[in-house]
């Protein structure tokens, strides 16, 4: 087993990422992110003893005693992030330490280099005590190995009693299991915002030139079309990444979808079902918007190779006054217009999602329930019984407060309702910092979801900590309305667990499907090819087994929910 494990690892590294099961997530944040990656250094150094916290913020699992009576180390696999890279041992996990006896160690990787380094780690069983899993797939891969601890013996009350009001909670979180058993905890939401990709275009314009903010697809390139006509030179729609981002950001709403190269969850389809959208007819549609775009002179010229630098370029500059993707992003770009010369009352601002040629609006936002971030025990860790009791802590008010606001009486204090806020103070020390205030708060203190936190914020520290910076202001308060009133959107859908053989069976077709089709998109989209020839692209789609590929996936979502 362990050979064939070396080998299948040797083979994801050569062949690159395995696609199986997956969540569709994303992030909420700061635009112009760095793609580069800066090393961390490990700092051994932090307070060992302390004493317990008694009755944190009303938390019903608040420590009277600690989760170890000795000092343990726990080791942990975690994926580093260039806007909130990972320190170790920072002020939170020594405040962790103290009130658990519980080291947290952590062994950082890349986010570029990551999947490879955690696919060796585990074909070679070779991997931290807690390893930070990006989906499902690698359940499905290494499970049948032992690798993992299975789970379900520690989920009930007397247990994991944390944990356990979250299993009762989601029961969507059935869909982890595999074979009826659990070998993973995910992270879930705490007080989360929903938003997601959405269209953001410069408000100030449209009031400007009195143009009729639009309520369709259709009215939204007739204003794109004049603001062309207004600014020769500008470039109305611009994009980031790239092909495949424009389709992802944009077909669901448009009325198919992409989905996670392709494929993806249709609730409006029998009731809610699996499509390929590129082989689905309503595709045409989408490639048809993209086409009549283009051919207006709206679209970027090079969507196709616009990177997201330029694309943040474009926007902060004023070159560009539309997008659609992270419409959290629009908030930083109007701070970013409003220091030119000339623009001190620009905004980009988000609109509701239009009305797609079929009569839909229709969005998918950011997961705030169930977050698609999975650790995973060693079978083969040490004090298994006193991490699974940590664990739990973690879930828990006290474990949560401190993994997502740091120390009491440095970075926040309890309220008279018992719940953990920042102090101005503190926060004040980060007004100007980069690439926002809140993201290196996150990566001093060791906190939030990008950290090593199961009950987890990114939303709700944000907002507060913009609020206490002075770096909150009414396009934000009317960003956040215009979301939270918007019907349009659903939470994603979480995708079902599959078989290795599934597994296998899914990437064998998906390799091929999308070498194929990559070739294709921007055909149809400059117009080299007309839109009815695509009938052949999806007959060629189909010989390639994309019928196939949909029964898979439908036949594990209703598997998933039988059991």
């Amino acid at each position: 087993m362990r050979k064939k494990l070396m080998k299948r690892a040797a083979g994801i590294v050569l062949a690159g990422t395995v696609f199986a099961g997956s969540i569709l997530t994303g992030c909420s944040g700061s635009a112009g992110q760095t793609e580069t990656t800066k090393a961390q250094q490990a700092a051994d150094a932090g307070e060992t003893g302390g004493g317990t916290q008694e009755g944190a913020a009303g938390s019903e699992s608040s420590t009277d005693s600690k989760i170890s009576d000795k000092e343990l180390t726990v080791s942990v696999l975690m994926m580093d992030s260039p806007t909130q890279p990972i320190k170790n041992f920072a002020p939170a996990q020594q405040e962790i330490f103290k009130k658990t006896n519980i080291k947290l160690d952590y062994q950082i990787v890349p986010s570029s280099s990551y999947a490879d380094k955690k696919s060796i780690l585990l074909g070679t069983n070779n991997f931290p005590d807690i390893v930070y899993l990006q989906g499902i797939s690698d359940v499905v891969t290494y499970a049948g190995s032992g690798i993992f601890e299975p789970l379900m013996q520690y989920v009930n009350e007397e247990t994991m009693p944390n944990f356990y009001k979250f299993w009762q909670q989601y029961p969507e979180m059935k869909k982890f299991l595999l074979n009826g058993e659990l070998y993973v905890f995910p992270v879930i939401g705490r007080d989360e915002s929903a938003n997601g990709y959405g269209p953001v275009i410069r408000q100030d314009l449209l009031e400007k030139h009195n143009l009729k903010t639009p309520e369709t697809f259709d009215e939204l390139l007739d204003v794109l079309v004049e603001l062309k006509k207004i600014y020769p030179d500008s470039i109305p729609w611009t994009g980031r990444k790239g092909t495949s981002q424009l389709l992802q950001t944009c077909s669901y709403m448009l009325g198919s979808g992409y989905g996670s190269k392709g494929i993806y969850y249709d609730y409006d389809v029998d009731g809610g079902s699996y499509v390929f959208g590129p082989a689905d007819v309503k595709f045409k549609e989408v490639l048809s918007y993209f086409n009549k775009a283009y051919e207006l002179g709206v679209l970027d010229p090079d969507f196709a190779t616009t990177t997201a630098e330029q694309f943040e370029s474009k926007l902060s500059s004023g070159k560009s006054f539309f997008y659609l993707d992270n419409s959290g992003f629009g908030q930083n770009y109007t701070k970013a217009l409003r220091k030119l010369d000339g623009m001190e009352d620009a905004v980009m601002q988000i609109i509701p999602i239009p009305e797609n040629s079929f009569g839909q609006k229709r969005a998918i936002s950011y997961q705030t329930e169930v977050m698609g971030r999975f650790y995973a025990l060693n079978s083969s860790a040490k004090n298994k019984e006193e991490i699974i009791r940590f664990i739990d802590w973690m879930y828990s008010q006290e474990g949560s407060d401190i993994s997502n606001y740091g120390v009491e009486g440095e970075s926040f204090e309890y309220n008279a309702q018992g719940q953990p806020e920042f102090k101005k103070d503190f926060v004040m020390q980060y007004k100007d910092a980069q690439p926002s205030t809140y993201y290196a708060i996150y990566s001093d203190l060791g906190i939030t979801k990008l950290n090593f936190t199961l009950w987890a914020c990114n939303t709700r520290t944000w907002f507060e900590i913009e609020k206490l910076a002075g770096n909150w202001d009414e396009v934000s308060d009317e960003y956040w309305n215009i979301v939270e009133a918007d019907k349009a959107y659903r939470q994603p859908h979480i995708d079902p667990p599959f078989t290795e053989e599934e597994s296998e069976k899914i990437k064998d077709i998906m390799v091929d499907l999308n070498t194929m089709l990559e070739q294709e998109y921007n055909k149809y989209i400059m117009g080299v090819e007309p839109i009815e020839n695509w009938d052949n692209v999806i007959a060629k789609a189909e010989a390639m087994g994309v019928r196939e590929l949909e029964q898979i996936y439908n036949d594990a979502e209703k598997r998933a929910n039988e059991q």
